[in-house]
């Protein structure tokens, strides 16, 4: 699978991610992709690394749309489809290329999973009541997401400040654990509940 190595980006399931492609390495390959079956992942650059290597675990996504400039640029919307876990790179220039295997999310503890999901909606209720500004698509879907995992995806791709706590989370693939690091990560960010 091709890979886009971004600093500080991550990208969880479901989620829309408009990207702007002008490095030529990155046409090349969006070329490739458009060309395919519009399929590639965005890794986050390790920050401790010095060199451009991501993380093992990336995000899966879709060119949704994409519109391409005259000077070879091209804005595009990438949907998040699944968590990858990412290994044996057999290309490096001008982008990489890797083996990237699916990583499942492990329900853990049902019931944990449907009190933290609860805990979410209410972190939602009491931002906005606090009087920050959230899409009104975002605190509707919020309200009507059954499914803990989803809703946490959601949280973790909108509302995560810091990019390597968004790593974290995604990198997690028991969905209780997931959870309380959302949790906990967003009270400790917004700062707006006590712990």
């Amino acid at each position: 699978m091709p890979v886009m190595a971004l600093p500080g980006v991550t990208l969880f399931p479901n989620a829309l991610l408009p990207l702007f492609i002008f490095e030529p390495r990155y046409q090349e390959m969006l070329a490739s992709v458009l060309a395919g079956d519009r399929i590639f992942a965005v890794g986050m650059v390790r920050p401790d690394t010095g060199e451009e290597s991501v993380f093992p675990v990336a995000g899966a996504g879709l060119v949704r749309a994409c519109v391409g400039q005259p000077d070879g640029t091209s804005q595009l919307i990438l949907q998040g489809l699944a968590r990858v876990e990412l290994t044996d790179f057999e290309q490096k220039d001008p982008y990489l290329i890797g083996r990237a295997r699916p990583l499942a999310t492990v329900i853990d503890d049902e019931e944990a999973c449907q009190g933290l999901r609860r805990e979410l909606q209410d972190i939602c209720t009491g931002l906005v009541s606090r009087g920050i500004e959230l899409p009104e698509t975002f605190v509707n879907a919020v309200g009507e997401m059954s499914d803990p995992s989803t809703l946490g995806d959601l949280f973790a791709q909108h509302l995560v400040r810091d990019p390597i706590a968004a790593q974290e989370i995604l990198s997690e693939p028991g969905l209780s654990r997931r959870l309380r690091k959302l949790v906990g990560t967003l009270r400790r960010e917004w700062q707006q509940f006590p712990s």
